[in-house]
């Protein structure tokens, strides 16, 4: 029975109130899984950790509630916090309907079986009818389980309300799901409401979530993905358009033609026709607009994650800025790979002398060369971009610039496939449990969230779960004492180090703070080379960021 038919039957509805228990779970405790013999909503009123019904994820948290049917199963994962909890178990029957058809085809014992796990919006006012309806339960005298009946089929009321009109998932990680799902399965069907109920929410919510983040709605979002990716194979393939229809989605090539003139003002035959007329290659960048008449073939590069763009590619720029240290060169993993690129000093201090001597006929930097961009210009076209610029952006450029733009795309596709069985690997072993990523330098420590560039490759494209001290975070970390390093409370560490702050890196390890962490003792923290992991931002050093989390959380 859907949720909507179990809505329009409410009226028709009789609870009956079976039990209410008061219990608790201990960190790092995990519970068998529990087949359960009647409707139950669990309240929680302090405590973090992982919860599955059915095989569905929660994360549980001060002022959880969730609520399962009759004869579904709840898996508690790792307990990260010790939780304190009142169940609540119930049965809901159908009274006697004389609505003819109706009546015939519902089965009176399987009513509210709805499944859902919500954050209370009145915490307060409702956890006090809960903690009433337990008092009232345990009296059991006169007309008090009438009471305790009637209080809680006002409660079961006031939560189905909010789930129809607020849903129940965090926005911010329900969007990154969508959005990796249609990434990933953009070319399939796709409808609204298989994307809300992947999220656990309405249409409406997912809807409103969506436009308050992205500014389009999540149908908007799937239309632009697929039209970037028409755009794409119309400039640089010589599919048909009846093939480039069926390859993004679209089984009727004329309800393509139609979804792409109404989305670029134009038919796609008439973009390829003008895409083939205007040979020059315009990129829009930090400065302005670049106009290319030809591929460059002599391109320097000023910061290391531009190399590694190149040489995914296989085009080698013929220079490049190093890593910083006693010996300026290349990272290890792409020393190889460069082969005789010129080192032209370090990203902080490229060196103009030999950039010049190259004679480039394109220079590629970042704002952090503002001061010496005149004079870049004056030396071969130059492009700036943000550092911080999503690697998989700066990939589709460079993949225009050496018109590659075929060989740029699948890159990316085998990355989203690759992130993807990995992510769904790690949710099946972590099942919830918290994963920090932590740098220590300048005498504090960092604690990246999912704004910063590697952590989003942990937290949004791998679904790992950030800490609670984090989840809320705007900025690319918090910056933060070594005292206050407990209360982070995560299960697993990867820890950032280079040489530039390993004397502080070894006092962290040597503090009492740290020996005090759980994933310590148990451990759970990693040490990864800060120079792969934030230095060197390219599709070579995701990957191999995403190969070392494998290895440490699936294999270690």
């Amino acid at each position: 029975m859907s949720k909507k038919e179990q809505v329009l039957l409410s009226n028709d509805t009789a609870i009956k109130l079976l039990d209410v228990k008061r219990g608790s779970m201990l960190s790092g405790n995990a519970l068998p899984n529990y087949c359960l013999p009647a409707n139950v909503l669990l309240f929680v009123s302090r405590g973090h950790g992982r919860l599955f019904i059915d095989g569905t994820p929660y994360t549980i948290s001060p002022f959880f509630v969730c609520h399962a049917g009759r004869s579904a199963v709840i898996d508690f994962g790792a307990i990260t916090q010790p939780i304190e909890y009142i169940a609540i178990y119930y049965r809901a029957e159908l009274m006697h309907l004389n609505r003819g058809e109706v009546a015939q085809h519902i089965d009176g014992s399987n009513l509210l079986q709805v499944q859902f796990g919500v954050s209370l919006a009145e915490r307060m006012t409702l956890y006090q009818i809960v903690e009433q309806i337990e008092q009232k339960w345990s009296m059991r005298q006169g007309l008090e389980g009438f009471h305790a009946n009637a209080l809680l089929q006002g409660l079961l009321y006031e939560l189905l309300k909010q789930l129809q009109t607020d849903g129940y998932q965090n926005p911010s990680e329900a969007i990154s799901t969508v959005i990796r799902h249609i990434d990933a399965h953009y070319n399939q069907d796709l409808r609204l409401n298989q994307m809300a109920e992947l999220v656990h929410c309405s249409s409406r919510q997912l809807q409103r979530w969506f436009k308050q983040q992205k500014q389009i709605g999540p149908m908007e979002y799937v239309i632009k993905i697929r039209m970037n990716h028409a755009a794409q194979l119309l400039q640089h393939t010589a599919a048909t358009v009846r093939e480039i229809a069926e390859s993004i989605g679209y089984r009727n090539m004329f309800y393509f033609s139609r979804a792409f003139k109404k989305y670029y003002g134009i038919s796609p035959l008439s973009y390829r026709r003008a895409a083939v007329a205007d040979k020059n290659l315009v990129i829009k960048h930090v400065k302005g607009e670049l106009s290319l008449r030809q591929s460059p073939k002599r391109i320097v590069v000023l910061d290391v994650q531009y190399a590694d763009q190149l040489i995914t590619l296989n085009e080698r720029p013929v220079g490049s800025v190093g890593i910083g240290g006693t010996v300026i060169g290349f990272p290890d993993y792409l020393q190889d790979k460069l082969g005789q690129t010129e080192v032209l000093g370090t990203y902080e201090q490229p060196n103009m002398e030999s950039i010049s001597m190259l004679q480039p006929d394109l220079i590629v930097c970042t704002e952090a060369h503002e001061q010496h961009y005149g004079h870049l210009s004056r030396l071969a076209p130059t492009v700036m971009f943000q550092r911080n610029e999503d690697w998989r952006f700066i990939l589709g450029i460079f993949g225009m610039i050496t018109d590659k733009t075929e060989e740029a795309n699948q890159i990316l596709l085998e990355y989203r496939e690759k992130a993807a069985r990995l992510s769904e690997e790690l949710d099946n072993t972590l099942r919830g449990q918290r994963v920090a990523l932590i740098r220590p330098r300048d005498a504090s420590i960092r604690v990246h969230t999912a704004a910063h560039r590697t952590g989003a490759v942990l937290y949004e494209d791998l679904g790992l779960s950030a800490p609670f001290f984090i989840e809320e975070a705007s900025d690319t970390a918090y910056q933060i004492s070594l005292d206050v390093l407990p209360e982070v409370n995560a299960d697993h560490y990867f820890l950032l180090c280079n040489d530039m702050f390993k004397d502080w890196t070894t006092t962290v390890q040597h503090s009492t703070e740290w020996r005090s962490l759980s994933a310590v003792k148990q451990q759970c923290v990693y040490t990864v080379d800060s120079s792969v992991w934030i230095g060197s931002y390219g599709p070579t050093g995701i990957n191999r960021i995403l190969d070392e989390v494998a290895q440490y959380l699936l294999y270690s």
